[in-house]
């Protein structure tokens, strides 16, 4: 006989469509194909066949739960870009100050943030977020003397080294 007609004599025999027969088994009760396929009066591979093309394996249905979890993240990331927002537009200016620097990275690490935020981290672009926020890290540092100290601190380690 060939797949057809097996579904034709259980889905007669149980009055149901094999696909309910099917979730009933692997997801409700939890049979494996042995087990699954003794109930069901048919071959094992049968039964795999079966399983697989409904996808009631435990691993096809985590698959297929964490693909709809991301396909949820998504949409919830493109309905918050889509959120209005106070963008500033960026102006151009001839100044050179650590301010200005300081206000350009920020947006520049805004822009990626919601670049990877858009593409669930996949665009290429995405990628420059983690060095415009390494900027930023340094820029504070900067401004509340960390770095300074550090740079002593390394300074005159290097020359107790050289004494």
């Amino acid at each position: 006989m060939r797949y057809t007609q097996y579904k034709g004599v259980v889905e007669r025999e149980y009055k149901k469509s094999l696909r309910k027969i099917m979730h009933d088994l692997c997801v409700v009760e939890q049979l494996d194909a042995a087990d699954g396929a003794v109930r069901l009066g048919v071959a094992k591979s049968i039964f795999e066949y079966w399983r697989n093309f409904y996808r009631f394996d435990d691993r096809q249905r985590l698959f297929d739960q964490k693909v709809q979890e991301l396909d949820q993240m998504h949409f919830l990331y493109v309905n918050e870009a889509k959120k209005p927002t106070a963008h500033t537009t960026f102006k151009p200016t001839e100044e050179s100050s650590l301010e200005g620097f300081q206000d350009q990275v920020e947006k520049m690490t805004a822009y990626y943030r919601m670049v990877q935020k858009e593409s669930g981290g996949l665009a290429v672009e995405a990628a420059h977020l983690q060095l415009f926020e390494f900027v930023e890290e340094l820029l504070q540092r900067y401004q509340s003397g960390e770095l300074y100290e550090e740079l002593n601190e390394k300074s005159l380690e290097e020359i107790k080294k050289g004494t």
